[in-house]
């Protein structure tokens, strides 16, 4: 069998929001919309601060840091009227997401989802681009300690999949999923995504293999 770059590897951990679906501008709105409702003007570089948190450290962060008024209960609230639809029914797959993952699968290679995003969010948006049933498992951070900063979530899925770190890769498109994939062993691979474009020479250089689309990881499998 011919050797390839990404030979060796077992599975395949992957960020949901920028990654495998071209969600990111739809949360510069939903992390806007409590700004927008109590006409408070949003921190610079928030977004890309809280994108990586899990559910309740996403709340912990912005009621600690903003001035926003509103309690815990109604933030989210807001969050998910703002959201719910969009990954339901408008949120598409970002280019070569589906041959990829089906390219993976047909080789036996197992798919695990590391995401900050519930389930009750991606749950839905996955099903209806009908690419549910190619994942293995699914790991939100709600079901760990720590945000992406932290390897904890990549490791967790890892274990669960059966495989040590150096023999899995983890696609992201965040700098700090990356960072933090890469000090924990796993073979990295940055994903190009307009929203985080400020940040895409830092991912490429802390990646193993950066891609401007998925694409091009399914010709190298």
């Amino acid at each position: 069998m011919k050797k390839t770059l990404l030979s060796g590897l077992n599975a395949f951990i992957f960020d949901l929001d920028g990654t495998l679906i071209d969600s990111m501008p739809v949360w510069d709105k939903v992390y806007a919309a409590p700004f927008i409702k109590y006409d408070i003007d949003m921190p610079r570089d928030y977004i890309l601060t809280v994108n990586h948190m899990g559910l309740d450290e996403c709340v912990r962060y912005t009621l600690s840091n903003t001035p926003l008024p509103c309690g815990a209960d109604e933030l989210k609230g807001i969050w998910a009227a703002a959201s719910f639809d969009e990954y339901a029914l408008n949120i598409p797959l970002k280019e070569g997401a589906e041959e990829l993952l089906t390219s993976l699968k047909e080789r036996g290679i197992k798919i695990a989802l590391a995401t900050a995003s519930p389930y009750e969010l991606f749950v839905p948006c996955l099903k209806r681009l009908n690419v549910y049933s190619l994942f293995d498992l699914f790991v939100s951070t709600d079901d760990v300690s720590h945000g992406k900063d932290d390897p904890e979530i990549y490791l967790e899925a890892a274990k669960k999949l059966g495989f040590p770190p150096e023999n899995c890769a983890v696609a992201e498109d965040s700098h700090i999923g990356i960072v933090s994939a890469k000090t924990a062993g796993f073979f990295t691979i940055g994903v190009f995504d307009s929203a985080s474009e400020k940040y895409a020479g830092f991912v490429k250089e802390n990646s193993d293999l950066f891609v401007q689309s998925l694409k091009e990881v399914t010709a190298l499998l």
